[in-house]
């Protein structure tokens, strides 16, 4: 990865989001992780022009060992062709390789993993299950529509030792 700024700029939006952010990435990298690690990892990005880290509290979920995170907010746009994004699972630091998916049918099937896994999801991406499990296309056309993406992460074979006990 380029050498980024070393000051973490915390992201844009309301005060509100940004203290929940900041607690969330307290009890991220805390021995109490567990309370939220199975439904909430850390993705870090640089900033393309203004350098700075910014790291993200997102839900995920796993599957056929990829790490899939449907997202209507921009931090996917700092992620670098060619380079691995720094994620924060479980306490551990991982670097992945990454894809952005818009295409209709492979994020409906991100997505019905994701609300399988983390139903909560559903209700802020306004996308839901229908009753046969399959996700409701109309929704999921109306937030691809409006700039959901769903980044599907492969997480690669070096993985870093996970943060010291705070």
């Amino acid at each position: 990865m380029s050498s980024p700024t070393t000051t973490t700029k915390p992201a844009t939006g309301s005060r509100v989001q940004r203290t929940g952010d900041a607690f969330m990435r307290r009890v991220l990298r805390s021995p109490m992780h567990r309370m939220v690690s199975g439904k909430l990892l850390i993705v870090t990005v640089i900033g393309r022009k203004s350098g700075h880290v910014y790291e993200n509290p997102v839900g995920y979920a796993e599957s056929d060992g990829y790490v899939l995170i449907g997202t209507a907010a921009k931090w996917y746009r700092n992620l670098r062709p060619g380079e691995p994004v720094r994620i924060t699972l479980r306490r551990t630091v991982i670097e992945a390789d990454w894809e952005v998916i818009r295409e209709e049918e492979v994020a409906a099937e991100c997505y019905r993993i994701i609300l399988e896994v983390n139903p909560t999801h559903g209700r802020f991406a306004g996308i839901s299950l229908t009753p046969d499990g399959s996700v409701n296309r109309d929704e999921l056309r109306k937030a691809l529509a409006a700039g959901t993406v769903v980044v599907r992460l492969t997480p690669r074979e070096s993985w870093s030792r996970p943060l010291p006990d705070a």
